[in-house]
């Protein structure tokens, strides 16, 4: 199926490894032309270089702190410098501190929303004014399922993830008529090197709860954003697609 995405330029922010890096992936490997951002040049660095030789795509690295303003404007404007305009945006960032709820501090609490709710919208904010000038456009948030499945372990995750789905479905009500289409992708537990840390700080987790019995691949995850971000998704506005196999039993 072609997915309509050839020539179109996308910005995945969080794309240096994981769930944003196997979208960026699929994404150049559909025929779009794509920018990554993250923190960590050198990461960056080397899945742009992967990106570029496996897929023979366009690819920009930008290293961008988005709990920075400055950092996030710079970012769009190094992109529509370089390509003109954007049609995708994937936010695929933020990482929220686990712990104990009596231990965690406010900086902890800080820490975990200035990037995975706060650094989401402000990237947002700054697109959404060029996808509307151009009538087109798909932001695709990347949020996860702890916004429904309130545990004791994720409060921050909990709460930052809940705020990304009201802000999803407000901007998807700002956006549908200018052709902006705002989704969100809710991942349940992936195999990367969030599990990894989650892991390493005592949070176990138990396969029997997931219908299919194991973890899901980042590419997995991927596959659901690019067809949110695709022109196969002109009718899919304000919603949001959970692909955890099988985990949140019922809302």
């Amino acid at each position: 199926m072609d997915l309509g995405l050839k020539g179109r330029i996308a910005l995945v922010t969080g794309g240096s490894k994981g769930i944003g890096g196997a979208t960026a992936m699929l994404l150049a490997r559909e025929g779009a032309y794509v920018a990554i951002s993250a923190r960590h040049t050198e990461e960056l660095d080397e899945m742009a270089a992967r990106i570029s030789r496996e897929t023979g795509g366009q690819v920009l690295a930008v290293p961008a702190d988005c709990t920075k303003q400055d950092e996030v404007s710079v970012l769009v404007r190094q992109v529509l410098d370089r390509w003109g305009r954007i049609d995708v945006l994937v936010n695929s960032i933020g990482a929220a501190k686990a712990g104990i709820f009596l231990q965690l501090s406010d900086d902890d609490w800080q820490q975990s929303l200035a990037l995975k709710l706060f650094g989401q919208i402000r990237v947002a904010r700054e697109v959404f004014p060029h996808m509307q000038k151009q009538s087109w456009g798909r932001i695709v948030n990347v949020i996860g399922t702890h916004a429904l499945l309130a545990e004791a372990h994720a409060m921050p995750a909990g709460v930052a993830n809940a705020g990304l789905m009201n802000f999803t479905k407000a901007l998807a009500e700002l956006g549908g008529p200018y052709g902006v289409l705002v989704n969100a992708v809710s991942p349940g537990t992936v195999r990367t090197a969030r599990l990894e840390y989650l892991m390493s700080q005592g949070v176990e987790y138990n396969l029997k709860t997931i219908t299919l019995g194991r973890f899901a691949e980042a590419e997995e995850i991927a596959n659901a954003i690019v067809f949110l971000a695709s022109e196969r998704a002109s009718y899919v506005c304000g919603s949001f697609l959970t692909v955890d196999g099988g985990q949140i039993k019922c809302i």
